[in-house]
């Protein structure tokens, strides 16, 4: 798996592609979420649309990063899963306290970032 990471605003934002499961794509993605939330980060948003498969390990980690985030007051937005990784999440009743968005722009709105559409 391979990552890009920017930041907007209070937000730091994930590109994953590839696999997100056990072992070190995993470990590189908590890690790294773990270091933004260190460095002052309050908000996450994970892009996820090319990642075409996700494991228990990859939605445990979500829901670490979920947690950890909550605690720091902020929020964690998820970005473009389709097809397979959209509905493991939905299985696993990810939509239920997460909020899913079709593209970066509206899930930085909805964090009070970049409005939709610019």
């Amino acid at each position: 798996m391979s990552m890009t990471t920017s930041k907007q605003g209070n937000a730091v934002i994930f590109d994953l592609e590839g696999k997100l499961g056990l072992g070190p794509p995993v470990d590189e993605f908590r890690s790294a979420w773990t270091e933004a939330l260190a460095a002052g980060s309050q908000n996450v948003v994970v892009n996820l649309a090319k990642v075409p498969i996700i494991d228990s390990s990859g939605i445990g980690c979500l829901v670490r990063c979920h947690c950890a985030v909550a605690a720091k007051g902020g929020k964690l937005r998820i970005v473009a899963a389709g097809g397979v990784v959209r509905q493991a999440l939905k299985l696993t009743n990810m939509d239920q306290f997460m909020e899913f968005h079709e593209n970066e722009a509206s899930a930085l709105a909805s964090l009070g970032g970049t409005p939709a559409g610019d």
